[in-house]
């Protein structure tokens, strides 16, 4: 891990050239792949699907299997470990219950003119989940996108995967079947992403909005569909940032432990670490490697490229300065190892996701704490929030004026249309009083 210090409530120099080095990479090739797809997809259709799942997936697909049907759901989702079931379904009631809060209601009201107005809150018509089958199968990430569109009311949910993930994982058939899913496509890739955007004819309908994470060819055919279809977020590399507020020997493996849980999840994870204890930071390095010799291979290869090429300790005057370096950083996930979390939570204004005191763990917000872990990564906590109910919600507004109120206000909507050189608009409101 790198090692800087900030004594100052901005970025360091060194330590925002090293953040915005990797920010900065923009694989051109990927874009140009994802272009050349797009004009595929769109001039041939199902045969460019065809060609793609062959291409990348090794499946040949056509009209009879593109969809996965219920009875291979059934079969696959009988499959399951019985602990694994039961685990998924503690977790689905947990999600359910936080989100169950996050609804947002329809009003309306009428003002002193006698006007009717209001705002109607309605569900998207249709989402998409994208579920990875690479190296990344993670399906919490199902209950955390299907639970909160099934809470707002969406009536078309549609679900992809790669081929594999149909043979492979019983517990994304167990998922699709308790949470009621029946419109599955295994199709993966961009070659997905732009198929439920644009749509196939004669195979899948357009929907209305994509979520759910993936590599970087679909985080950047999401990219390119954005405004055509909704999206809900560009995803990058996972984040976790510690602000490690104690300075206890027992503390060091639980804080090393959760530095490696995002570590191992990607080559291009950033881990942060920040303290006021130069000493306390060294030891909490230090066991973070004595740990990582004991992960699965392929887990501690991605956790030591991730520390070695990206990982950054930072030394601050002290924890109310940690946050305030948090708050620039944005994280995607955010620990407070505090005694006193509460108190620092309340200058937090910049996280996907905060983790409060020694018994809160990042992995329990992973899985079964009850918020969203689909979350805003790459320093974009400071414009984007979790994924939540209201994603999978929008809202219109309606108005009715009277005869009364329109006269009232004639003059002031004319006047302010034409200072905007609008005559029609001054005009439709005038005609209506006419010779009257």
């Amino acid at each position: 891990m790198k090692f800087f210090e900030c004594k100052s409530a901005s970025l360091p120099k060194d330590l925002s050239q090293f953040l915005n080095e990797a920010a900065a990479r923009e694989d051109r090739e990927v874009e140009n792949l994802i272009s050349d797809i797009t004009a595929d997809i769109l001039s041939s259709g199902f045969d460019a699907l065809v060609r793609y799942t062959k291409s990348y997936d090794n499946f040949d697909l056509n009209g009879d299997n593109l969809r996965v049907s219920k009875e291979e759901i059934r079969a696959l989702s009988g499959k399951i470990d019985p602990k694994l079931s039961e685990s998924l379904d503690v977790a689905i009631a947990r999600i359910r219950n936080f989100h169950n809060n996050q609804t947002q209601k329809s009003f309306s009201y009428t003002d002193e003119d006698n006007n009717k107005m209001g705002q109607n809150v309605v569900p998207i018509d249709s989402v998409a989940v994208y579920v990875p089958g690479g190296r990344a199968l993670y399906p919490s990430t199902m209950y955390m996108t299907i639970v909160p569109a099934l809470i707002a009311g969406v009536k078309r949910i549609v679900v992809v995967s790669p081929p594999r993930t149909f043979i492979e994982s019983p517990e994304v058939a167990y998922l699709l079947e308790t949470l009621g899913v029946n419109e599955v496509y295994r199709i993966g890739g961009a070659q997905a992403v732009l198929s439920l955007a644009y749509g196939i004819e004669g195979f899948i309908k357009p929907v209305d909005k994509i979520v759910g994470p993936g590599n970087i060819f679909v985080a950047k055919a999401k990219q390119s569909v954005s405004g055509k279809v909704a999206i809900d977020m560009i995803a990058g590399p996972s984040e976790i940032c510690i602000i490690a507020d104690t300075d206890r020997d027992e503390d060091i493996p639980l804080i090393a432990a959760d530095i490696l849980s995002q570590a191992e999840h990607d080559p291009l994870a950033r881990p942060i670490l920040l303290s006021s204890n130069r000493v306390f930071i060294d030891k909490i390095i230090k066991k973070t490697y004595e740990i990582l010799q004991t992960l699965p291979k392929n887990l501690m290869e991605n956790a030591e490229k991730s520390l070695n090429n990206r990982g950054i300790a930072v030394l601050t005057d002290n924890a109310d300065a940690s946050v305030e370096l948090s708050n620039i950083l944005a994280p995607e996930h955010l620990e407070i190892f505090s005694d006193e979390p509460y108190r620092l939570l309340k200058n937090v204004t910049n996280a996907g996701s905060v983790f409060l005191g020694r018994w809160t763990p990042e992995s329990v917000g992973d899985y079964i704490g009850g918020p969203n872990h689909v979350l805003p990564t790459g320093g974009t906590s400071r414009f984007y929030s979790p994924l939540g109910v209201y994603d999978f919600q929008k809202r219109f507004s309606w108005i009715e004026f009277n005869k009364e109120s329109l006269y009232k206000y004639k003059d002031n909507i004319a006047t302010i249309a034409r200072s905007e050189k609008l005559e029609s608009h001054a005009r439709s409101v005038e005609i209506r009083f006419e010779n009257k």
